[in-house]
């Protein structure tokens, strides 16, 4: 299982000999990994502080800057698996003026901006392709990726699994109706996540997922061909 995952990250195309080709999978896959990443955080810390509690703007994470936000290891481990993570943002729950609708609200901010930023950068896509008639696939390609990173990692932090945001959307009523699953729901809720992002179960949800609302742009914006 885990030799099948290994040969489609960058990782595998190294071991592989294949240099040129991992290059070129970094150039067109970080710009998309570090501009999503950002503003999910950013978006994370704006709403927390716009509910009542200002730890992460005093923190400086209040920000698009991708330095105050990426993780040394998550940026390392993207370039060799293709799958790292951002650091995540410090809230204090106790300043929120409604916690339970600002514990919601805070945790959908984030995916709810990687949408936005994919039907964003699907519509620049579109114009530099369709419009402006920009042959070049480098920056045809940026953009696509741009665009899919927002996607995944939207679907992705809607899984109702700790440490990823889905779980805000529905541990208070885990934790309502049995504590005591709630309690182990929690503590070992990383563990079978991994086990996903290790399976093909995970990774066809998201490419079913994914081309499903590519689609969906692809369908809107070809209204204006």
């Amino acid at each position: 299982m885990f030799s099948n995952f290994l040969r489609n990250t960058p990782l595998g195309l190294l071991m592989s000999g294949h240099i040129t080709e991992y290059l070129l999978m970094i150039l067109y896959l970080l710009p998309a990994f570090v501009i999503a990443l950002s503003f999910h955080e950013a978006a994370h810390a704006w709403m927390a502080n716009k509910m009542g509690d200002p730890t992460a703007r005093n923190l400086g994470r209040l920000t698009l800057d991708p330095t105050k936000h990426i993780d040394l290891v998550g940026i390392i481990a993207f370039l060799i698996i293709g799958f790292g993570w951002a650091k995540p943002v410090p809230t204090n729950p106790r300043n929120y003026y409604n916690y339970k609708k600002a514990n919601i609200l805070v945790a959908l901010a984030g995916v709810t901006t990687n949408l936005i930023l994919s039907f964003v950068f699907y519509f620049i896509w579109f114009l530099v392709v369709y419009v402006f008639g920009v042959t070049s696939q480098i920056i045809s390609t940026i953009l696509f990726y741009i665009v899919m990173m927002n996607i995944v990692l939207c679907v992705f932090n809607l899984i109702p699994i700790p440490p990823l945001d889905g779980h805000h959307l529905i541990k208070g009523f885990i934790a309502r109706k049995s504590p005591q699953f709630y309690m182990y729901y929690m503590r070992y809720g990383q563990f079978l996540l991994l086990i996903l992002v290790f399976t093909r179960l995970l990774s066809s949800v998201l490419f079913y997922v994914t081309n499903g609302i590519l689609d969906l742009y692809s369908m809107f914006f070809g209204l204006f061909l």
